[in-house]
């Protein structure tokens, strides 16, 4: 039987989140959500891998006791329904695929109406970054087989980096500030600084994501191939970072993500000064702009730059140690690429 929802003494309502996916990125976003509970709130985790899920309750709970009793680890999707001590308002997912978000919100969806009249709107935001048309039908299910719930599209911005901070930016598909929910505004603020509608129809919010993460996939090869020619011109490249930081070259690729060791305090914790380990990963990068470019042909959109990028992100990847690590070791790779009499570019690591 599902629980009945639980309301406070007070003129405040409880909030019941769930969380899915606690990778690189989602065990950030959990973590801030957590580190913001009220006492009498609710928060459910899970991830495909059970050691990932144990090591987020145990490193929260460690730092953070006195919220313990509010987080409970939980193995199977369909504990989100059965396993809950009240419907949940909120379940954010942040899974690699489309593939898993349909997975996931169609096996919520069943548990929920194998069991007893839902009492509540249960609400959920999918920050994975998809393919829009996966995401149009995952909508259009869970609003046909549960009309009161909703499933919105909320991809975010900012990298890791930004998820450990509480940073991030949030793109919905929402047409105006005033349409989004206070209840909603107060989760994505718990994890992320900006919250950005960005139109009425759903796919809005990934259609902003892909477009942002196009231009990011072509500035970080644009800000590898600059950094390799400083390189290739005998410059101080700590000096040259520095200098584009404050120039007309300066981007995220190249400030924030900067591809040269030993610019910054060790306290930002780029991945480049940790062998560039622990960033958003280059196959990751790969995925999005293959998505973009995917997404720019069924819109009848010519992009200049896209087939020449996805190109050498496709041939970057063929090599596990680069797609593996984070976008900005394109510059170590870019150093592996030799040009031959004939025009022919070969990665010298395959001669």
């Amino acid at each position: 039987m599902k629980a009945v929802r639980q309301l406070s003494t007070s003129s405040r309502i409880l909030a019941n989140y769930g969380f899915i996916g606690l990778g690189q990125m989602g065990q950030h976003m959990a973590r801030h959500i957590y580190n913001q509970l009220e006492p009498n709130d609710s928060l459910y985790v899970h991830d495909v891998s059970r050691d990932a899920t144990e090591t987020f309750v145990n490193t929260v709970t460690s730092a953070s006791p006195d919220r313990k009793d509010c987080l409970k680890a939980l193995y199977n999707i369909s504990d989100f329904v059965t396993g809950v001590n009240a419907q949940l308002d909120y379940i954010i997912t942040m899974v690699p695929e489309g593939r898993h978000v349909k997975g996931v919100v169609q096996q919520l969806i069943e548990t929920y109406q194998q069991g007893a009249p839902s009492t509540t709107k249960t609400t959920i935001l999918d920050s994975s970054t998809i393919d829009i048309p996966t995401s149009i039908e995952v909508h259009n299910y869970v609003k046909q087989q549960i009309p009161e719930f909703d499933f919105i599209d909320t991809p975010v911005s900012g990298g890791v980096a930004g998820a450990r901070k509480g940073t991030l930016s949030f793109m919905l598909s929402r047409p105006t500030d005033e349409s989004i929910s206070p209840s909603l505004n107060t989760l994505l603020k718990k994890m992320g600084k900006n919250i950005f509608p960005c139109g009425a129809n759903h796919g809005a919010g990934l259609a902003a994501k892909l477009s942002n993460n196009y231009l990011l996939a072509v500035t970080n090869l644009a800000v590898a191939d600059s950094f390799r020619l400083a390189h290739s011109f005998g410059l101080d490249l700590v000096k040259y970072s520095k200098l584009v930081a404050v120039s007309t070259g300066k981007c995220w690729a190249a400030v924030d993500n900067c591809p040269i060791p030993g610019v910054y305090p060790a306290e930002y914790r780029l991945p480049v000064d940790d062998g560039y380990n622990g960033g958003f990963i280059t196959k990751l990068t790969k995925k999005d702009l293959v998505l973009a470019t995917d997404a720019a042909k069924f819109n009848d959109r010519f992009l200049f730059m896209g087939d020449v990028s996805r190109h050498w992100y496709e041939k970057a990847c063929e090599r596990e140690d680069i797609a593996s690590r984070d976008l900005a070791v394109l510059y170590e790779w870019l150093g592996d690429m030799e040009q031959q009499a004939d025009g022919t570019i070969v990665d010298k690591k395959d001669v």
